[in-house]
């Protein structure tokens, strides 16, 4: 008499069920949104720092270091209205003191003509291949509002600015030694740009 092993339908149809339970637990567990935001973080966070260092070695390097490619004019405390260079265009400016430039935002060129004004060709060196884009950059009305800002001052110091996302980086922007809690910041000079709660400055943070 021949002995048939294998397995029941019924006994199949637990397998079925105890592994979708197990892969939605899993899912749940790794939470693949947060993933995804966690790792957009972690490109501004180093894009941010690649910056740095490229307007710092800049600053150094370059017999007239300006920081917006036209003798610091459009920084803060010479220009009447400072100009923030960003990777968006606001259609509203964040208060009477500042306002968005509206030139090359959609361009990563380092000559002076990209999004960020600092011409770094200048010098016959560029230390990035193209200036850094926010991942996702959603712009003034995403929520949150994820772009790289730029802002000056007269100083020839520097602000660069940008929203994080995720549970685990976000307690940053509380602690990167700025005066904004709700944004994330690096430069020189954490307390060039203007406050949180200006109209149109990372609004939806």
């Amino acid at each position: 008499m021949q002995d048939n092993k294998g397995f029941t339908l019924v006994e199949l149809m637990i397998v079925i069920a105890i592994l979708a339970i197990l892969a939605a637990v899993v899912v749940f567990a790794l939470n693949p949104a947060q993933l995804m935001a966690r790792a957009r973080d972690s490109q501004r966070i180093s894009d941010l720092q690649a910056l740095t260092t490229a307007i710092n070695y800049f600053t150094v390097i370059s017999p007239t270091p300006y920081l917006d490619n036209a003798t610091n004019s459009t920084c803060k405390g010479i220009a009447t209205t400072a100009t923030i260079y960003a990777t968006v265009t606001s259609a509203t400016a964040p208060g009477g003191a500042f306002a968005y430039n509206t030139t090359g935002v959609t361009s990563r060129a380092m000559d002076g003509s990209g999004w960020l004004k600092v011409n770094f060709a200048a010098t016959g060196e560029t230390p990035l291949a193209q200036l850094p884009w926010d991942p996702s950059n959603g712009g003034v009305a995403g929520s949150p509002s994820t772009y790289y800002a730029f802002v000056c001052s007269s100083t020839g110091a520097y602000e660069i600015n940008t929203s994080l996302e995720s549970n685990s980086y976000k307690p940053k922007e509380g602690t990167d030694g700025g005066d904004l809690a709700t944004v994330y910041e690096v430069g020189t000079s954490l307390t060039i740009a203007p406050s949180a709660t200006s109209a149109g400055w990372f609004p939806n943070d």
